[in-house]
């Protein structure tokens, strides 16, 4: 960890949210956000303050990673 960073940061209580998570569909999407910083250029991911994979977590756990639900239904008529 960098300049005094704490483990702590990686770590997130629970009982933070109203409505239940799915940690699967969660971790889906913090994965979809790190290879998406993987794909930028090198430049871009030399300004990054962490590598791809920890940005992405910091991300979530700061609440500027949130998840988005697509009904199945509106999944169709986009598809049509």
């Amino acid at each position: 960890m960098k300049g005094g960073e704490s483990y702590l940061n990686l770590l997130e209580p629970h009982d933070q949210y109203d409505e239940k998570v799915n940690l699967y569909e969660k971790v889906i999407v913090m994965t979809k956000r790190a290879k998406s910083l993987y794909s930028l250029e090198e430049s871009a991911r030399a300004r990054l303050k962490h590598k791809p994979t920890y940005q992405a977590i910091l991300e979530s756990n700061e609440g500027r990673l949130t998840m988005k639900r697509v009904e199945p239904e509106n999944l169709e008529k986009e598809n049509i």
